[in-house]
């Protein structure tokens, strides 16, 4: 499987509109996130421990998403992905936490405030459509 297309576009953004569906009520959060290439087929954010969020995550029936492409990318590279489950991960926020300062502006002003506070999860997917941009070629790469 060739990912790097998508490898490319992760780098141009950090944070996703993440849709929720709870007894048919919708909803949407904006999270930072992070992937990282050896788990091609997962995202990781965090949210608050014992937040409302957080049991909106474990309660979601319908899960889906859209990258925010940065105010700076020419052609507004994206992803996104339909049908994406939601689960508590075994990851921890030091784990990732590289990752996050790496690729999240002021990251490090987010964790000196909760970091402790956080829980890890991960959004699993089937497949995600990838957009490179205006005027290259858009595709979407499954997962087994």
């Amino acid at each position: 499987m060739n990912i790097s297309i998508l490898k490319n576009v992760t780098k141009t953004t950090n944070k996703m509109a993440l849709s929720l569906s709870v007894d048919n009520k919708v909803n949407v959060k904006i999270v930072n996130f992070v992937w990282l290439e050896d788990q091609p087929d997962t995202l990781y954010f965090s949210s608050v421990k014992g937040a409302a969020g957080t049991l909106e995550y474990d309660q979601a029936q319908s899960v889906a998403f859209i990258s925010i492409p940065n105010s700076d990318m020419i052609g507004n590279p994206y992803i996104r992905s339909q049908n994406v489950t939601i689960e508590h991960s075994d990851k921890t926020m030091a784990d990732l936490l590289p990752k996050y300062l790496d690729s999240v502006p002021n990251y490090q002003k987010v964790w000196d405030m909760i970091g402790p506070k956080l829980q890890v999860f991960e959004l699993k997917l089937k497949d995600v459509y990838v957009d490179p941009g205006l005027g290259r070629e858009k595709l979407t790469v499954q997962f087994n």
